[in-house]
């Protein structure tokens, strides 16, 4: 960084433009222009305190001490979080720079146990929310397509480490990793000093390979905001008094877990007075929002696994049943927003008249049976079906259902090792 640029960043901090600072100041902007890119070599020192009380820089300016943390963060774990915080607490400021590379990720997904492959963007949300309490701690992301895997292509990924530094004004006094290996090529490629932190994992014995692999066998050591990933939500559907919002709640009992209740049951008291014969057509995309808000509650907070009261093909099935046609929004939930296990529970318990229900008849509790079966198969939404009418039965075949979810793992699950490195 030279020797005023810092200035240019300030001004954008404080969200002054060159005019307004240089009239706080009493100079023209001409002169702060030159001055912000070290075309005076000797200015002001009046001039220069004084644009530093605007901008609340400290005057006069003491050298920062800048660190690097490069990271694929695939996913973040408990031990990113040790070498960041160590690092963090070593620096004046510290840049996490996110790495990653389309190819690489995606094999290393498909060699994993992971339902799903992480985003950039869902490893940009963890790093900003982990760590948006400390302003010191910037985060940036570097990509590496296109350069040679782990242990090769160290110049290319050089030059793109230099030129992403550069172009963010970072000068780094030193560059943190919990690799030995890496210390050493960071060092000799880009020239800054490097600092190895837990080289033995003394402290956090983990490593992102092994959560890959294992992420419930590890799960003390996925950090608050990145648990929600890999939760495994279960949805129990089934017809009116068919006994599903009593076993979500076994279900989280037994599992030491949370779950989402039926929004539709709330929405009726809360907006209708207590009475369905109030509901209408324009209600059932406020009733799959509302779904949506309670199921994304229970999986932040869930312990591996989420219950889910009632899903969106569900409330489409009573959508159809009580307004004669399909509602375009709730079509879009059930195409977007899915669920790891569905459990449809038979409709041939006794029936409860609770005031909420009117399908009661034999009759009625087939043709809804009939419709869930139906709108799931059109979605293409595997299921489950317990035909059981014993309630212990249903329950215990369910917790066999679940705990073949979460033991489940993917076939062809060996690591590829040589892409752990460089950026862990």
């Amino acid at each position: 960084m030279q020797r005023y640029t810092y200035l240019k960043l300030a001004l954008k901090e404080n969200g002054l433009t060159l005019q307004q600072a240089a009239d706080r100041i009493g100079v023209t902007k001409g002169y702060l222009s030159q001055l912000i890119n070290n075309k005076i070599k000797e200015p002001s020192a009046q001039k220069l305190q004084a644009l530093h009380e605007v901008l609340h820089l400290e005057y006069p300016p003491r050298e920062k001490n800048i660190g690097v943390v490069f990271g694929k963060f695939y996913p973040l774990h408990t031990g990113h979080i040790y070498l960041i915080q160590r690092a963090a607490s070593q620096v004046d400021e510290l840049h996490v720079i996110l790495c990653h590379d389309d190819v690489r990720d995606f094999e290393l997904f498909q060699k994993s146990s992971m339902t799903k492959q992480p985003t950039v963007e869902d490893r940009w949300r963890w790093l900003l929310q982990t760590f948006k309490y400390q302003d010191n701690i910037k985060i940036h992301d570097l990509s590496e397509d296109g350069i040679p895997p782990y242990p090769d292509g160290w110049d290319e990924w050089a030059i793109r480490a230099r030129k992403l530094l550069a172009d963010n004004h970072i000068q780094a006094n030193a560059i943190y990793s919990s690799e030995p290996k890496d210390a050493i090529r960071y060092q000799e490629l880009l020239d800054v000093n490097t600092v190895v932190i837990d080289a033995e994992r003394s402290f956090m014995n983990i490593s992102a390979t092994q959560i890959r692999q294992e992420p419930f066998h590890y799960w003390d050591y996925i950090p608050t905001e990145v648990k929600p990933f890999f939760v495994r939500k279960v949805a129990i559907l089934g017809g009116e008094s068919s006994g599903k919002s009593t076993l979500v709640n076994k279900l989280a009992n037994t599992f030491n877990t949370t779950s989402a209740w039926e929004y539709g049951r709330d929405y009726v008291f809360s907006h209708l007075g207590g009475n369905e014969k109030a509901l209408q057509f324009s209600d059932y995309d406020k009733i799959s929002l509302g779904q949506a808000q309670y199921i994304d509650f229970a999986v932040k907070y869930a312990n591996k696994v989420a219950f889910i009261d009632t899903d969106y093909v569900t409330t489409q099935a009573f959508c159809i049943t009580y307004e004669g046609q399909e509602h375009p929004f709730v079509q879009a939930m059930i195409e977007t927003q899915r669920f790891d296990l569905v459990i449809l529970l038979e409709n041939n318990t006794p029936w409860v008249n609770d005031g909420l229900r009117h399908l009661g008849s034999k009759a009625k509790r087939k043709d809804f049976q009939d419709l869930l079966e139906r709108l799931l198969t059109e979605n293409e939404i595997p299921y489950v079906a317990i035909t059981s009418g014993n309630y212990e039965e249903r329950y215990l075949a369910s917790i066999q259902l679940v705990e073949q979810l979460l033991n489940d793992k993917k076939e062809n699950s060996n690591e590829i090792s040589h892409y752990e490195n460089r950026s862990e």
